[in-house]
């Protein structure tokens, strides 16, 4: 079948190192638009984050965010779907969570919380071309505990560490195993969590559903264990060539890593026929 649907990680998929989208691949999926092809951006990117994605893809109607917890149609400037963690599962993660020396961050509807403590020294937990990121779209207090007070409780749509211990890492997925969330990551440097339900995935099959489009008519690309479920997914799934062992096992097919407009030449190989 045509592909009707481009559902694009963007961090090691869409973005090369350098943070930026390259002329091939921007060429690629302007060409898909121009042949009514819907294409989206499927991050684990949100709220703050997500402004210089749209600004790189100004083209774009809809970006799914969040590893799934929230689609926004830019057009209608509306959210579409909202799936955050539950509270007590928030709580939990922040309890345990806290025990490490790890760099802890909080996602509600308009802003990323993390520590003072942590944002002052980001370099230390943060990979070198997301600090810089992480510095901008971050709103420090001295003390995340205030987040899960009774009368300041708001919703939390995603957390997230940043951790330079593996030790660490396995500790807290361990400890966590049993807790209704989703545990997923962009990079081997980072952990997130998401309501059970808040998959790229399934995210990927409403915004489908609502197009009238059928998953053998959807192109998914990506590269992290949070692109696994969206891969599983799609007719057409596309694993970079950097991505981990696990995204590539669940993908149909392979294209080139994200320094070499691997994302162009996926789009071009199947979408563009």
């Amino acid at each position: 079948m045509a592909v009707k649907l481009i559902a694009l990680d963007m961090d090691g998929t869409t973005l090369n190192d350098e943070q930026t989208i390259s002329d091939q691949n921007r060429a690629a999926i302007n060409e898909a638009l121009k042949r009514g092809i819907t294409v989206t951006v499927c991050t684990g990117r949100s709220n703050t984050e997500l402004a210089p994605i749209m600004a790189l893809l100004p083209e774009l109607r809809y970006f799914i965010n969040g590893n799934g917890c929230k689609i926004y149609d830019k057009k209608l400037d509306k959210i579409i779907l909202s799936d955050p963690l539950t509270f007590s599962a928030a709580n939990t993660i922040y309890r345990i969570v806290r025990e490490y020396p790890v760099m802890l961050e909080v996602y509600t509807n308009n802003q990323i919380y993390t520590s003072q403590s942590c944002y002052d020294h980001a370099a230390k937990y943060v990979p070198d071309h997301f600090v810089q990121l992480v510095l901008d779209t971050r709103t420090p207090l001295e003390n995340l505990k205030a987040l899960f007070r009774p009368e300041w409780q708001k919703l939390i749509y995603k957390m997230n560490i940043f951790y330079n211990n593996a030790e660490n890492f396995e500790a807290i997925r361990e400890r966590c195993k049993g807790l209704p969330a989703e545990m997923t990551g962009s990079s081997d440097a980072n952990l997130e969590f998401n309501s059970l339900t808040a998959t790229k995935g399934n995210a990927v099959h409403m915004l489908a559903s609502t197009l009238n489009i059928t998953a053998d008519e959807v192109m998914t690309i990506g590269d992290g264990s949070n692109d696994i479920s969206m891969l599983k997914y799609a007719g057409y799934s596309v694993s970079m060539e950097n991505a981990i062992t696990d995204a590539k096992k669940a993908a149909k097919y392979q294209t080139l890593n994200n320094n070499e407009h691997g994302v162009a030449a996926a789009i071009k190989k199947y979408a563009l026929l």
